[in-house]
């Protein structure tokens, strides 16, 4: 394979792996009254050929239907903003922030019950 052809394969690959979108994870702690989870995520990652646990993600917002079913130990599914959630309003709002598709900004969407 062509050197040109495995910087671009691997240049993929690393974009690829840094866009956060959505992944299961397990609660660990869970503040209802701020509706925030700290969760661990299930997926592990790779550098190079080493196997990692990715790090814990604090104070992931709670959507409200979710919060009947939030217990430390459950298992959910977050979903990752595409832009930074810091000045979060209830009305259009400037994120303030280059951030895009950050593990910060995780939202939990749901419980899973398998």
């Amino acid at each position: 394979m062509a050197a040109d052809t495995n910087f671009f394969d691997n240049l993929v690959k690393g974009i690829k792996h840094s866009i956060h979108v959505c992944a299961p994870c397990r609660v660990v702690s869970y503040d209802a009254a701020s509706h925030t989870a700290d969760v661990k995520p299930l997926f592990m990652t790779a550098d190079d050929d080493t196997l990692y646990e990715q790090p814990l993600i604090q104070d992931a917002l709670v959507l409200k239907h979710v919060e009947a079913d939030m217990k430390v130990g459950a298992m959910v599914f977050l979903s990752f903003a595409d832009r930074a959630l810091d000045n979060l309003t209830n009305k259009p709002f400037d994120p303030d922030s280059t951030r895009t598709h950050d593990i910060t900004d995780a939202v939990v969407i749901g419980v899973y019950e398998g």
